[in-house]
């Protein structure tokens, strides 16, 4: 992969995403989001053929999958994300790679771990996650919360 100004600072702001994760800081990780993101997590509710629900795309909604996902696993979990590839297209980039996100849930040991994509756009000079896909074969217990 070389190296680059785009690719460095994507670099550098994905650590920042794993980092909070981690910290289960959720400011910080909506923060690294386009004020409409695209979020597309593992078992997302995206509908196959009504309209998407309102407030879909919102920070709103990233802030809320992250509260529910560190109510389940608590301080119990270990996010990992490793870059593949990244590659800037002027003000977009794309960046693909592999997370993982362990957990004690209380019914076992548990793991989800797969493949995503973030689609990073320049939005007021700063980068921002404005697509981010999770893709995972995996069925972790924690998803199955209610």
């Amino acid at each position: 992969m070389p190296m680059n100004d785009t690719t460095s600072t994507i670099e550098e702001l994905s650590d920042q995403y794993r980092n909070a994760i981690q910290r289960q800081d959720i400011a910080k990780i909506t923060q690294l989001y386009t004020d409409e993101p695209r979020f597309m997590p593992r078992g997302g509710d995206i509908p196959r053929f009504d309209p998407i629900p309102e407030g879909r795309w919102s920070k709103e909604y990233i802030n809320n999958y992250w509260k529910n996902v560190f109510q389940i696993v608590q301080n119990s979990f270990k996010y990992v994300q490793s870059i593949k590839d990244v590659e800037g297209l002027g003000d977009l980039a794309y960046q693909i790679g592999t997370y993982s996100l362990a957990a004690f849930t209380g019914v076992g040991d548990d793991l989800e771990e797969g493949t995503y994509f973030i689609l990073w756009k320049r939005e007021n000079e700063q980068w921002k996650m404005a697509v981010h896909i999770l893709n995972t074969a995996s069925s972790p217990k924690w998803a199955k919360s209610g």
